[in-house]
């Protein structure tokens, strides 16, 4: 299920829900790293260390989900899947079932009680075949900082429009999968529309599309009615609705400035996000919208 944020009672709440720390392999505490999200201005977030669920106390104003990054099954190309779970309740130690399917991980994260999305598909070398069968993922990372720092493989919009394309509804979210405090953390995140800073009301938003993705820009309003959308941003270069091959549109500021807003036509696709980038080449992502009327 995904719905429009903007249309949604509550406040908006800014998480980075993919995080390592010295239990696996960060060379941050758990402390120390819920203290630096905390001074950056966070309200949520996922320590996800690898195979071990770690318990923090975070300062206060700031939730703390639990959560876990694990390994099940290859992709056509013979590369590993990673599938990070957050709310889960298992405490310590976490092992994947032996030759486990991603399908199979998934499966037994939401049994545990958490929600799952796709880590870094691009980074993995995940294209849409590998991932359209498996259900119960509510995003994937369309922004991973650590994997563009890296080794410039930190954006999966190609995966994520290839999905979108072929009917597969799932969100997107930028994470910093941090593991380098001096370099990876604060980069990006995920902005949650709920009604309280709540583990549960923040989970619900999360299983319900209320957020969006970015690096910089702000997305501050989006509506669609009339067979149009009309969207409204923080300052930025360009303004794009993003749709099936071939489709959709993009508008540019004029000579040094920036825009705040743009307006489309529904595409004649089933889905179209919309996408923002500003004058340093920052973006943020709207999670896509699934059309069904276009009166």
């Amino acid at each position: 299920m995904i719905e429009n944020p903007f249309a949604c009672r509550g406040k908006w709440y800014r998480a980075n829900l993919h995080a390592h720390t010295t239990v696996s392999d960060g060379d941050i505490s758990p402390e120390g790293c819920a203290e630096f999200y905390r001074k950056a201005g966070y309200d949520v977030l996922a320590i996800t260390d690898h195979n071990h669920v770690t318990e923090a106390s975070g300062p206060p104003g700031l939730l703390m989900l639990r959560g876990v990054e694990l390994g099940g099954g290859r992709s056509a190309q013979g590369t590993d899947f990673h599938v990070v779970g957050i709310g889960v309740r298992a405490r310590g130690r976490v092992e994947e079932p032996r030759g486990a399917s991603a399908q199979e991980v998934v499966d037994v994260l939401r049994e545990d009680g958490g929600e799952a999305f796709i880590a870094h598909p691009y980074w993995s070398g995940l294209m849409a075949q590998d991932m359209l069968g498996i259900k119960g993922c509510f995003a994937l990372e369309v922004y991973n900082t650590g994997c563009d720092l890296e080794i410039l493989r930190g954006y999966s919009m190609v995966q994520w429009d290839d999905l979108l394309t072929l009917g597969c509804e799932v969100g997107g979210i930028a994470v910093d999968d941090g593991h380098r405090s001096g370099s990876d953390h604060g980069l990006g995140w995920t902005m949650i529309r709920a009604e309280e800073l709540s583990e549960e009301a923040v989970m619900e938003a999360l299983r319900r599309g209320r957020y969006y993705a970015s690096t910089g820009p702000e997305i501050r309003d989006l509506g669609v009615g009339g067979g149009r959308i009309v969207v409204e941003t923080s300052p930025v270069r360009s303004i794009a609705m993003v749709s099936a091959p071939g489709m959709g549109g993009r508008v540019f500021a004029g000579g040094d400035g920036d825009i705040t807003s743009a307006e489309f036509r529904l595409p004649e696709a089933r889905y179209c996000r919309i996408e923002a980038v500003d004058r340093e080449g920052k973006r943020a992502w709207s999670n896509p919208m699934i059309v069904e009327d276009r009166s």
